[in-house]
């Protein structure tokens, strides 16, 4: 029952988001932007958050997935151009350049595993930079628009708007095109096999980790293995965030894959919250909102967004939602430990009793 209602609510806070932000200066694509971005975010959680590793190279699987998804439509099989062909190309690629650095990677510790995820991010991106021929140098790709999506009953153009539909203050459903709805399916698988993924026994493992590697070791577990395991996961988490982001913008800049790319995972998953659900969906919302809409509005928003960074840190160090998620539990807990503790036939103190 538990799981149906957290699935329920799932559900419908992925129908509503993108009116629900219309009243705010918020739109459809905006919001469709912010589920494809947190599927990296949620990617990066696993590491950050679960894991207890900070990766500082994950622009290198966002930017890369999106290149080849691109590629494959445009260059590699131009004539026979094939949605989940490209989709499914560019997530195994991320994936295998993770299995690579991960395995060189994964036995280092703290500094040195976030510099030299650091250096591999900086070497993809030169090779992106400079092999014009192929990515278009500084210019990237641009104009590649994505083929149809063929399901079994036939092709779905993810660019076609819903009929319209006026919802007063939340807009118009016309607003929204299919491309929303595609992101909403994806960003909904992603949080049920994250869960599921957290919540199993090698989620549990992760946590050991977390706390105490040498104690993990000592019990028995390769904790060399489960860490690649996990930068293996969040690389393919992060190149299917690339590359849909890619096929929706229909286009990608070497920007993709820099230090700062990378930084704004960091920055979503930390202000979100780490260990949570929908922390990093929270922290990628708040900030792509400042960037996309605070922005038109003020020339300090990035005055604005170090503000807030530099607030979740000193005063919410789990983040928005880790720390509205321990205050809670911890109330529960101390509301459970008071019925407890009093006896079956305590009279309740009022004010009447008080006097």
């Amino acid at each position: 029952m538990k799981d149906l209602r957290f699935y329920g609510l799932t559900i419908l806070g992925l129908v509503v988001f993108p009116f629900a932000i219309h009243p705010i200066g918020g739109y459809a694509g905006l919001a469709t932007q912010i589920l494809i971005t947190s599927i990296a975010s949620m990617g990066f959680n696993l590491l950050l958050g679960y894991t207890g590793i900070l990766s500082y190279g994950q622009a290198m699987f966002y930017g890369l997935a999106g290149y080849v998804a691109l590629l494959a439509i445009s260059r590699f099989f131009p004539d026979h151009a094939n949605f989940w062909v490209a989709l499914i190309l560019a997530v195994a690629f991320a994936t295998l350049v993770a299995v690579v650095v991960g395995a060189l990677v994964v036995r280092l510790y703290g500094i040195y595993f976030a510099l030299l995820t650091v250096a591999f991010a900086q070497m993809f991106y030169f090779v992106v930079f400079k092999w014009t021929d192929l990515t278009g140098g500084d210019d990237g790709l641009q104009g590649v628009t994505a083929p149809a999506v063929p399901f079994g009953f036939g092709s779905v153009d993810l660019t076609t708007p819903f009929p319209s539909v006026d919802l007063g203050p939340f807009g118009n459903l016309s607003d929204v095109h299919y491309w929303y709805a595609f992101a909403a399916i994806v960003t909904f698988a992603t949080i049920v096999f994250f869960r599921t993924l957290v919540r199993s026994q090698f989620g549990e493992v992760l946590g050991a980790i977390r706390e105490n590697e040498e104690r993990s070791t000592f019990v028995g577990f390769d904790i060399s293995r489960y860490k690649l395991a996990a930068f293996v996961i969040a690389g393919a988490l992060t190149g299917l965030s690339g590359a849909l982001r890619a096929l929706y913008e229909t286009s990608i800049a070497p920007d993709a894959l820099t230090v700062d790319a990378s930084g704004d995972f960091v920055i979503y998953t930390v202000i979100g919250g780490v260990r949570t659900i929908f922390g990093p969906l929270l922290g990628t919302g708040l900030i792509m909102y400042l960037q996309n809409v605070v922005s038109g509005k003020t020339d300090y928003w990035r005055l604005i967004e170090g503000i807030i960074f530099v607030a979740v840190i000193v005063f919410l160090p789990g983040g928005i939602l880790g720390t509205f998620k321990r205050k809670t539990k911890a109330s529960r807990e101390i509301l459970t430990g008071s019925l407890r503790t009093a006896p079956p036939d305590a009279t309740p103190v009022t004010n009447e009793t008080q006097t």
